[in-house]
């Protein structure tokens, strides 16, 4: 089994208790991995470690057999994107602005000289193309969330992860939304999908990981783990 992401004992602790207890886990290539639980389960502080917005207290986390602290900003961003349920443009930037950031990590690369491409390529996904230079600030809720998600795909990287980016979308933009999850793995990438919505994630996730108090109470394939008694 190839492995995308790896925590080796990885924790994350703060006031005095434990928001993720000491785990391990291995998130396999090519699949994509539900993460569901309770709200306060551990969820998201499960993502910001994978992600590397957060540093583990103790243990590590590795991506491509690469401890994620020792990469630089620009190199982590290459290997992971990470879009969240409240991300916020407070200022009037345009959509194709935005969506164009998620080229940052490839400045200065051969890569770069694609990016007129890329950039028109998650437009045309998320639908967005005919609203490329309204403000961002203009846009509903779900319209915003369609920017952000253009944003990251446009970002390239092989390990995608979402924490409840189905907020604010509707019926549609949430099928739009597993369609990309689906395709991303499809091309032998690797997607880490967190949501409530346990009917779209059986769907659509090979593996998953069920969290309670900031302990793994279940880890493995889909119809072993998102059973009615787990």
């Amino acid at each position: 089994m190839s492995t995308a992401a790896r925590l080796d004992g990885a924790a994350l602790e703060s006031g005095g208790r434990f928001r993720l207890h000491p785990t391990d886990l291995t998130i396999r290539a090519g699949a994509v991995t539900a993460v569901v639980g309770r709200n306060g389960s551990g969820k998201s502080s499960l993502l910001a470690l994978l992600a590397g917005e957060l540093a583990c207290t103790s243990g590590r986390v590795l991506i491509a057999d690469v401890d994620i602290a020792t990469m630089r900003h620009d190199e982590r961003a290459r290997r992971r994107a990470l879009l969240t349920q409240d991300t916020i443009v407070s200022f009037g930037f345009s959509v194709e602005e935005v969506v164009s950031w998620g080229r940052g990590p490839w400045r200065r690369t051969p890569a770069a000289a694609d990016d007129t491409r890329i950039i028109e390529t998650a437009l045309a996904t998320q639908g967005l193309t005919e609203m490329r230079d309204r403000p961002v600030t203009s846009l509903s809720g779900g319209e915003r969330k369609r920017v952000h998600l253009a944003r990251v795909l446009a970002q390239q990287s092989p390990l995608l992860l979402l924490d409840e980016a189905d907020s604010d979308l509707d019926v549609v933009g949430r099928t739009v939304l597993d369609d990309v999850v689906l395709d991303h793995a499809r091309a032998g990438n690797t997607a880490v999908v967190v949501s409530h919505d346990l009917t779209r994630l059986s769907r659509i996730c090979d593996d998953a990981i069920v969290l309670s108090e900031g302990r793994v109470l279940a880890h493995g394939p889909r119809a072993d783990v998102l059973t009615p008694e787990v």
